[in-house]
């Protein structure tokens, strides 16, 4: 018999294979609880050092001795015709069949749930890459302002470590809520998805500076790498520094560098430490939001550019600056703040063409010109600025989250992935969070948009936007006490008096106009819209041709005034039943719905409603009729309730195109639904709805009339209540409560 022969009658190869499964069991179940246990990584390596000196001391056994009914007996006193080794062969494969059935269990397990793979918010993420998140940085030193200048080395190395493609880094925003934590490494990177975190301190004294830094592995809370850096306080030492840190966490994750990401690691932006320190508070303000810090940062920014006028950088702060100020606040005008980053970005673009922060800013510039314009060439500028600025860094949030606000309706799953790519990133980010939950909403997915808003509020309790958000998706479906409610704390938690100003409608269909004018007069006359506001309040009292007047005189003083403007005009002549004025103003502000076939989505659809009975006052039937049609094909699409909810428009459209069983069928569908609020759709009550006056006279619809008044009494006296004991703690809770699992 060969030797070969003889290993396999004594189970010497199962025997192996079975030690080996055992072995590789063993030490998963090992890693898992020394692991948990915070066990040194000698631990682990003295117990893979045993289980490797076993397998020769098992594979002897296997060969000397056999298992017989009598127990363990050297092999060569073994009769070899009351043998069972075919029979305990057997066995064995049954056990090593076991071994591999548990062993595949295992893989299956780690490899969807095992380090890496569990986001923040539970979700799957990307292992990919190696991921790391870069902590706030401590100061250590007495002097106050020292604070600022170590958080400002920290979000410029955060910025740095974002442009290597192959790492996985954790943005500033998230980061930045564990500054002063007492959680652990590991808690730390469980929460953010991350296996490494980098920590370190900064120490200004004089022309001096030094900085520790020490990257942890957060599954073992052990340091991987730590350094010290003391150097002269220079602009190229402090950049040096950053590049040197850079580069060793790239190797501490054995990653390599592509030559384009080594040469910005090692670029110097300026070389004046003022100008540097300007434009690290320039972004530290713009990064609050707010209008007094985004002033404060244009400020800032300009003065940097005096100070080094090839600061391609401060140039891209100045844009963004001059933007947010317009589309967060309209505390700018557009004649102004197109202009002024027009020109800062074309001179940023000639002194740096590898930063993806300028490619952002021009993407946000290209945005704000779609937004305000109209200008589609404006939107496809915006998307190719921005793809460019992911291309060099891929962790960039910012283009992220302002990309995935290009898409329309139509491709909703594209921005519903952008979004949640930019939270995997940034998993506490305000931004993303907040617009997930309209995504959600313009798939008509009201519940599921609701739980995201209020995820929102309880990361960022202060923030008054989703407050706002809500309130207005509440009153889309129809729930307009709870829609006052969140419209109050809204306004407690912001500084602009139009926070509460969605307040109107609902006390319109409350039935209490005489709230209006105060709410309007509240307005200072320093806020940028309080032109708009006054015109606004004459439009109210059916003073069409003061409106007309306050608002002739905004445009004129704008070269290019926003859409939203020349809606106001085109909706102030409609209602003075001006239409030739009306359908001028209409086809200025969409100029979309002119084309043939008219082009209708959701941000023009009001519009296209309003132009089409404009169009039959005008004796333009096969116009209106076309427009109609298109617009009624539409809202097949779209949701019916919510935050972008159409309500009752289909109803209106029907009655307009001579259908008017059809019309009270949709109008009475709609009531079902939930649908309470006519003023958030209209300027008008559903009694004196304009689109519905040919069958105003029906008794169906005399009969929803009366339904709905009586519905908007209850809560018209439950939020009356809640005013008077100035207590709507309980309206507010009602959204949890609903969406709370029953049973």
């Amino acid at each position: 018999m060969s030797i070969f022969q003889e290993l396999k009658r004594r189970n010497v190869f199962r025997v192996g294979f079975a030690y080996v499964v055992t072995s590789w069991l063993l030490l998963q179940f090992a890693d898992i609880v020394l692991q948990n246990i915070a066990a040194p990584n000698w631990v682990i390596q003295v117990f893979m050092l045993a289980l490797a000196l076993g397998f020769p001391i098992a594979l002897f056994f296997a060969w000397a001795y056999e298992l017989t009914p009598e127990g363990l007996e050297k092999e060569k006193d073994v009769d070899r015709g009351h043998s069972i080794a075919s029979q305990t062969g057997r066995r064995l494969d049954f056990i090593i069949i076991g071994l591999l059935a548990i062993g595949l269990g295992i893989f299956v397990f780690l490899y969807f749930s095992g380090p890496g793979k569990s986001g923040a918010d539970g979700g799957i993420v990307s292992s990919g890459r190696p991921a790391i998140a870069v902590l706030p940085f401590t100061s250590r030193s007495a002097d106050p302002d020292n604070v600022f200048f170590a958080d400002g080395i920290h979000d410029d190395l955060l910025t740095m470590l974002a442009n290597i493609g192959s790492i996985k880094v954790i943005s500033r925003t998230s980061v930045m809520q564990y500054r002063d934590t007492r959680k652990n490494m590991r808690e730390i990177g469980e929460e953010l998805g991350v296996n490494t975190i980098l920590e370190g301190a900064v120490q200004k004294a004089g022309n001096n500076v030094r900085i520790n830094v020490q990257l942890i592995d957060t599954n073992v809370d052990q340091h991987l790498w730590a350094q010290t850096y003391d150097r002269q306080l220079t602009t190229n030492n402090i950049f040096a520094i950053q590049s040197e840190i850079a580069t060793a966490i790239a190797s501490a994750l054995q990653t390599t560098l592509t030559p384009e990401e080594q040469a910005r690691l090692d670029s110097v932006p300026t070389e004046n430490l003022e100008a540097y320190n300007l434009y690290l508070a320039g972004r530290n303000n713009i990064y609050s939001r707010r209008l007094g810090n985004l002033q404060q940062a244009r400020q800032q920014f300009e003065r940097a550019i005096e100070l080094d006028p090839n600061y391609a950088k401060a140039y891209s702060g100045l844009s963004d600056s001059v933007m947010l100020i317009l589309a967060n606040h309209n505390a700018i005008s557009t004649d102004e703040a197109f202009p002024i980053s027009e020109s800062a970005l074309d001179k940023a673009i000639a002194l740096d063409t590898s930063d993806a922060d300028i490619y952002a800013s021009v993407g946000l510039y290209n945005m704000g010109l779609w937004g305000n314009q109209a200008d589609k060439a404006a939107r496809d500028a915006a998307h190719e600025a921005f793809e460019r600025a992911l291309a060099i860094n891929p962790n960039h949030v910012q283009a992220m989250m302002w990309k995935a606000g290009l898409y329309d309706e139509s491709e909703t799953s594209k921005s519903i992935e952008l979004l949640q790519r930019a939270i995997e990133l940034d998993p506490l980010a305000r931004v993303p969070q907040n617009n997930l939950g309209v995504r959600y909403a313009q798939l008509g997915q009201n519940d599921a948009a609701l739980r995201q808003w209020l995820k929102t509020i309880d990361l960022h309790p202060d923030w008054p936007t989703p407050h706002s958000v809500v309130a207005n998706h509440l009153a889309g479906l129809g729930r307009l006490d709870e829609s006052l409610a969140w419209i109050k704390r809204a306004g407690e938690l912001g500084t602009d008096p139009l926070d509460s100003v969605n307040a109107i409608t609902v006390y319109l269909d409350f039935g209490r106009p005489e709230v209006v004018g105060p709410m309007i007069d509240a307005i200072p006359d320093s806020h940028p819209l309080f032109m708009l506001a006054q015109a606004f309040k004459l439009r109210f009292v059916e003073d069409y041709a003061g409106a007309r007047e306050i608002l002739m005189q905004i445009m004129k003083q704008m070269e290019r005034p926003p859409t939203f403007i020349v809606d106001f005009v085109a909706d102030n002549a409609f209602l003075a039943e001006d239409y030739a004025t009306a359908f001028e103003y209409y086809e200025l502000a969409d100029p979309e719905l002119a084309t043939k076939p008219p082009v209708v989505k959701a941000d023009n659809l009001a519009n296209a409603v309003a132009l089409a009975y404009t169009l039959q006052q005008l004796d333009q039937p096969d116009r209106a009729r076309q427009l109609l049609e298109v617009t009624l094909a539409l809202l097949e699409t779209r949701p019916r309730m919510g935050l972008l909810g159409f309500g009752p428009r289909d109803a209106q459209i029907l009655a307009l195109m001579g259908r008017p069983d059809e019309a009270i069928a949709k109008l009475q569908e709609a009531y079902d639904e939930g649908w309470r609020s006519s003023w958030r759709y209209d300027a008008w009550s559903l009694e004196d709805d304009r689109y519905l006056q040919s069958v105003s006279t029906r008794p169906e619809f005399q009969a929803i009339v009366q339904a709905l008044k009586a519905d908007l009494k209850v809560m018209s006296d439950r939020a009356l209540a809640a005013e008077e004991s100035n207590d709507w703690d309980e309206l507010r809770n009602v959204a949890a409560e609903k969406l709370a699992p029953r049973g």
